[in-house]
C-alpha cells in the first residue's frame, strides 16, 4: 500500500477546503434545525439528542476528511468517564481542527463551551442552541451564574462538556498556561476532568494561517486519566490547574520538547 505523505495544500486545494468547510457547516446546521423541528413530540424528544449526535459526527468527519486527516486514539474515554458523573473534557488547542477532531474521534454526547460571539451568527446560532452547544458569559456575573446552572444540568443529563482552557490557539503547538474557567466550572460542579491531548494537530492548520494548510497529517488523540474534582475546593484551583496542565504536558512531552524555545 502506498504510504501517504504529509504535504502542504496547494492554493486551489486550500481554498476548496475552506469553501467546503463553510458549506458543510451550513448544511449540517440546517439539518440540525430540521431534525429538531420534526422531533418536537414528547416521545421523539427522547431520541433527538442521539440524532443530533450523529449529525455532529457526520459534520466533523466531513471536515477531517476534507484535509485527509489521519488520526488514531490512545486511551479509553468510556473507561475514564465514571457512570453517573459529570464529565468535562479538557484539551489543548492549536488548530481549527481540534473541535471537529474531538467530535469525530471520541464517543458520547460531547458539546463545546463556545465563544459567545458565535451565537450572533443567525443560522449557526440557532443550530448551536438546538444542538445544546453552551456558552458562559464571564463578563456578566448574573448571566454567568445562569450559564453555570445550565451547564450543570446538561452534564447531569449525560452531556460531556469539552473546553480548551488555554484561551487561544497555539500556532507552534506549545502548550500555554491554563486559564481558570474550566477548572472553576469543574470544581463548582464536582465533575470529573478528563485531559485529552491532541498531538501534532497544529501542523494541519496553524492558527490564523489558512493558506498554510497541510494534507494527510497524522495526529494522535491521547485520553488521560480522569481527575476527580470532588477532592478540590475553590481555594485549590491553582493546584488542580497545575495537575491538569502536567497531565496534558506529559502526553505532549515529545511535541513540547520540539517546540520549546
Amino acid at each position: 500500500m502506498k504510504q501517504l505523505k504529509t504535504k502542504k495544500a496547494s492554493l486551489p486545494r486550500a481554498l476548496w477546503v475552506i469553501l467546503f468547510s463553510i458549506a458543510s457547516t451550513g448544511k449540517y446546521s440546517l439539518l440540525t434545525l430540521i431534525t429538531a423541528l420534526f422531533n418536537r413530540s414528547e416521545s421523539a424528544k427522547k431520541t433527538v439528542r442521539s440524532k443530533i449526535d450523529r449529525i455532529i459526527h457526520r459534520w466533523a468527519n466531513s471536515l477531517t476528511k476534507a484535509v485527509r486527516l489521519r488520526w488514531t486514539v490512545e486511551g479509553d474515554l468510556e473507561a475514564e468517564a465514571e457512570p453517573g458523573r459529570r464529565v468535562i473534557i479538557v484539551a489543548n488547542h492549536s488548530s481549527a481542527y481540534d473541535i471537529p477532531l474531538i467530535f469525530a474521534a471520541l464517543p458520547g454526547s460531547i458539546r463545546m463551551i463556545s465563544k459567545k460571539e458565535l451565537f450572533k451568527i443567525p443560522l449557526l446560532s440557532r443550530a448551536m442552541k438546538t444542538a445544546e452547544i453552551l456558552s458562559i458569559d464571564r463578563q456578566n456575573r448574573q448571566q454567568a451564574i445562569k450559564d453555570l446552572l445550565i451547564a450543570k444540568e446538561k452534564m447531569e443529563s449525560g452531556i460531556r462538556i469539552c473546553m480548551f482552557p488555554e484561551g487561544t490557539r497555539s500556532a507552534s503547538g506549545k502548550l500555554f498556561p491554563l486559564k481558570k474557567g474550566a477548572i472553576r466550572l469543574a470544581i463548582d460542579t464536582n465533575a470529573l476532568i478528563i485531559p485529552v491531548a491532541i498531538e501534532d494537530i497544529y501542523k494541519v492548520l496553524p492558527n490564523k494561517k489558512w493558506l498554510q494548510m497541510h494534507m494527510n497529517q497524522k495526529v494522535t488523540v491521547k485520553v488521560g486519566k480522569a481527575i476527580d474534582c470532588r477532592d478540590f475546593e475553590v481555594a485549590d484551583r491553582n493546584q488542580l490547574s497545575e495537575l491538569v496542565y502536567n497531565s496534558l504536558y506529559s502526553m505532549l512531552r515529545e511535541q513540547q520538547e520540539k517546540v520549546a524555545p
